[in-house]
């Protein structure tokens, strides 16, 4: 009896209990599910960048919110970038990808100082996480300003501290245990500079080459770039293009730089992350540039103003200096040349003579002797008899003006002695002819 009443007890509890399953199912609607179906416990796994671009463009990553329950669930990021006290307004920026959207949407970022670090701190909106998880797209940047206006001081190295926090949807229902995430990202930026410069340059003379290099090793793209070598105004600066030829620069100047600065690629130009571009540069200093140093330095320019050069974000690196020298100066005289004796002036040498001493070479006119003869071989011409020699008749006789000074004949070299005794025995014919011609008069006469 005790059994059948326990038997029917227990079908009067089991009755109700299968006729409401069996209504709740046929009706297509659960209202409540197991326990072993709840989301979570949901994980974090974020995959920061190790080096963002300072004054670049942003850098997209990751965030894997890992959900091994079989159930969707939705939660919000909330996010905390710590850097330096001097970073500008819209030094940083952060964006994330909306499913919802399906497009990038920035996080809105409020600064607030603790101790001597700022905090810029935001959220997203709703992410719905399904049954196995998902990824958050993220990208991060430190653009140091908005396009075309750049900050011109300030900065966020040399890294940033970078937060992330799941919270759920619902502000009354957190997600369990927290999950909290923090990454150190380190900035860097773009640079230039130059390398094999000459230590000298002559005014006024053949231009000096070099390389100028820009370097990204950053993920971040850059845009609205400016590399800029400054140098001497007055300076020509050249650019050799892929195809070997050279382009003219123009020097651009402002009112506070006394040198000029030469865009290497042009105003706005890009570089592509992790690359690096060399130019061959030439530079020639006028004729007029004043001797002593002179400076090349190579600066970067991120987001300069339209009408505003040289303003923006900046990056300088170490230049070179160049001493401008005189050109050497010109010789004033020819030197000697060197050669045959023709070429130099040197007599050419006499040929030797034989036994008899004639050297073979014709008389000069007038009946010269030889111009060069040895000591040893001079031989001088016998004079001739007295009486073979013709008087000279007394009407013949030279006037008193044409006579030479002194009774003698101008004379060079060895013609002066034989000119000389020629004169004596013309004298003393003359005189002996007028003596004779007296005495035969006087014996005519007496």
């Amino acid at each position: 009896m005790r059994k059948t009443n326990r038997a029917l007890n227990r079908a009067r509890r089991l009755v109700p209990a299968v006729a409401l399953t069996a209504a709740l199912v046929g009706g297509g609607a659960v209202t409540a599910t197991p326990a072993f179906a709840a989301a979570g416990p949901l994980s974090l796994t974020v995959h920061a960048p190790a080096v963002v671009g300072f004054a670049g463009g942003p850098v997209e990553f990751t965030e894997h919110i890992g959900n091994p329950g079989d159930q969707g669930t939705s939660v919000v990021l909330d996010f905390e970038i710590e850097s330096d006290l001097g970073t500008p307004p819209n030094a940083l920026s952060l964006d994330y990808f909306s499913d919802m959207t399906g497009g990038w949407l920035p996080v809105d970022l409020k600064a607030r100082s603790e101790g001597n670090r700022l905090v810029n701190a935001g959220g997203t909106g709703k992410v719905t996480v399904p049954a196995g998880g998902t990824d958050v797209r993220l990208r991060l940047g430190v653009p140091m300003g908005k396009p075309h206006d750049g900050a011109t001081n300030g900065g966020t190295g040399p890294n940033l501290a970078f937060r992330t926090a799941v919270k759920g949807w619902w502000q009354d229902s957190p997600v369990e245990p927290p999950l909290n995430d923090t990454h150190v990202i380190n900035v860097e930026g773009i640079t230039n500079g130059v390398s094999g410069v000459p230590a000298t340059a002559v005014a006024g003379g053949a231009p000096i080459e070099f390389d100028a290099v820009l370097r990204n090793p950053t993920p971040s793209a850059y845009t609205n770039l400016g590399n800029v070598l400054f140098t001497d105004r007055h300076a020509r600066v050249e650019v050799r293009g892929a195809d070997g030829t050279w382009t003219v620069l123009a020097p651009v100047t402002t009112e506070a730089e006394p040198p000029a600065g030469f865009y290497l690629d042009g105003r706005n130009s890009s570089a592509a992350p992790g690359s690096s571009q060399t130019k061959r540069v030439r530079v020639s200093y006028p004729a007029d540039m004043p001797q002593g140093a002179t400076e090349l330095n190579p600066c970067v320019f991120v987001n300069e103003g339209d009408g505003t050069p040289f303003r923006g974000t900046t990056m300088c690196s170490p230049g070179a200096t160049v001493r401008v020298v005189a050109p050497e100066p010109k010789p004033t005289t020819m030197p000697a040349p060197t050669g045959t004796p023709e070429s130099t002036g040197t007599p050419a040498p006499t040929p030797s003579t034989g036994s008899n001493g004639s050297n073979g070479s014709k008389p000069q006119p007038g009946g010269d002797a030889p111009a060069a003869q040895q000591a040893g071989d001079v031989t001088r011409a016998p004079a001739a008899p007295a009486a073979s020699a013709p008087a000279a008749p007394a009407g013949d006789a030279p006037a008193a003006g044409d006579r030479p000074v002194g009774g003698h004949l101008a004379s060079t070299g060895a013609d002066s002695d034989r000119t000389g005794l020629i004169a004596g025995v013309g004298a003393l014919l003359v005189g002996a002819g007028a003596g004779a011609f007296f005495l035969a008069r006087r014996r005519r006469t007496s």
